[in-house]
């Protein structure tokens, strides 16, 4: 039983789920779940318990983690008009993320997917450990961390020393798979042009390259990405973050325009499915809810490769469910973790990647239009998720990003995920870098008030 649990999580983290089935009360209220998913739910659920027998010293954290979630669920209802208090300043909320990050490394460069508190530390994730490098490199310019900077400099050889003769990288956590990923290769190569563009290192550069033309070979006429080397051989609208890479690299290539060409198709044909009311459809988890994470995928992939390529159209699109998701969050301080394939209706607890992934497309809306509703909602959204970050607790906890809100919730129950950190991470970073502007406005500006 345990290689077939393990074999279909082989399948999930190609996509960043690894929806690991520890809360089967709340599955067994969706109506999208089926009888044979509950059942491999609670099969993966047995197996990671048996992760407290191993290590019993995990059991006192496990047990401080979810009374701390089931007290504040239980006894903090803000005021209607209220969000939450500062009560940590976003440049320390940013270290302590950063230094989740820096301790899940491991010695070869690699960085863990997560540490579970029933588990501890799982295998190093090529796809996360690639898109944290542009974080890292960030986080080192904007906090003058010099341990951040190493740390892209070792995942990038790391990256560098699996990727495949075709250019591709592979799916799943590292050991765990012999099968090239779309996804997975388009996450790894945005870390590949971040590295490029730090270093100019030639062999980052025709590796990056490398895997853009295995992407261009994998696209299918319509400009989506399906069949071999994609999760579950279909088409997914949050394949969008591929072709965010893509336009990246066209940036730097000179390749005469092929990846900013494939770039452009797989937006046209995520475009096409953008609805009317603000939905978007083709994200297509088969047996697994819309998950906020991909949701924000969708949006975020279409907005950045917009941008990179001068399209306002794909800018346009995004603005509408980002606003409809703002008002959601405006009105019941909480967007819901996962949703049916519409905005209307959702699960009742909090995805946090998802979170601090729409933290950061407000952002990124406010500084592309100046208009100030992004702003205001994100900085009370990344109020919201530094209050939750725990500060005890130890190595794999201190600092993390816990896939739920409540931490029993759906999506990667009792797990704190590197992938969390990355995108609450990219919040803070985006927000130091609006409000730093700001400062310097005012000051600029002082002279001549007088």
């Amino acid at each position: 039983m345990k290689d077939s649990v393990e074999a279909k999580e082989r399948e999930n983290v190609d996509s960043g789920l690894a929806d690991s089935g520890v809360n089967g009360a709340s599955r067994a209220n969706s109506s999208d779940d089926t009888a044979g998913n509950a059942a491999g739910y609670f099969a993966k659920a047995l197996v990671e318990a048996t992760g407290l027998l191993r290590a019993p010293q995990r059991l006192f954290p496990l047990m401080r983690a979810v009374v701390s979630d089931k007290l504040r669920v239980t006894f903090d209802r803000p005021h209607l008009y209220s969000y939450t208090k500062t009560r940590r300043s976003s440049d320390d909320a940013l270290n302590g993320v950063l230094g989740w990050i820096l301790r899940a490394q491991r010695a070869d460069g690699g960085i863990a997917a997560y540490y579970s508190l029933l588990t501890g530390y799982a295998e190093s994730y090529p796809e996360v450990t690639g898109y944290l490098i542009p974080t890292l490199y960030d986080s080192a310019a904007a906090m003058h961390e010099a341990r951040a900077q190493a740390s892209a400099e070792r995942a990038t050889q790391w990256l560098l020393s699996m990727q495949m003769p075709c250019g591709a990288f592979l799916a799943g956590l590292h050991g765990r798979s012999q099968e090239p990923s779309i996804f997975n290769t388009g996450q790894i190569l945005q870390g590949l042009v971040r590295a490029y563009r730090e270093t100019n290192d030639n062999a980052i550069l025709q590796s990056a390259i490398s895997a853009g033309d295995w992407l261009i070979k994998m696209q299918q006429l319509d400009g989506s990405w399906s069949g071999t080397g994609a999760y579950e051989n279909s088409a997914h609208t949050y394949y969008t973050m591929v072709a965010w890479a893509l336009a990246e690299l066209a940036e730097i290539a000179g390749d005469g325009g092929a990846h900013g060409a494939a770039a452009e198709r797989n937006l046209d044909w995520a475009l096409s499915h953008f609805q009317t009311d603000g939905w978007v459809d083709g994200i297509n988890l088969r047996g697994h809810p819309n998950y906020l994470h991909f949701v924000a995928y969708v949006l975020q992939g279409t907005l950045e490769c917009g941008c990179l390529r001068r399209r306002d159209d794909a800018i346009d699109a995004v603005a509408k469910p980002a606003r409809m998701l703002l008002r959601k969050f405006e009105t019941h301080k909480f967007i819901p973790g996962a949703f049916h394939a519409d905005f209307k209706s959702g699960h009742g607890f909090s995805c946090l990647t998802g979170n601090a992934q729409i933290s950061c497309v407000w952002l990124r809306l406010y500084e592309l239009t100046g208009d100030l509703r992004y702003l205001n909602a994100a900085l009370k959204m990344n109020e919201t998720l530094k209050d939750l970050l725990p500060k005890p607790g130890g190595r794999g906890i201190s600092g993390g990003v816990s896939g739920s809100y409540p931490i029993w919730g759906r999506y990667q129950p009792l797990r704190y995920i590197s992938w969390g950190c990355k995108f609450l991470a990219d919040a803070l970073l985006l927000e130091r870098r609006i409000v730093n502007s700001f400062e310097v406005g005012e000051s600029e500006a002082l002279p001549c008030a007088s």
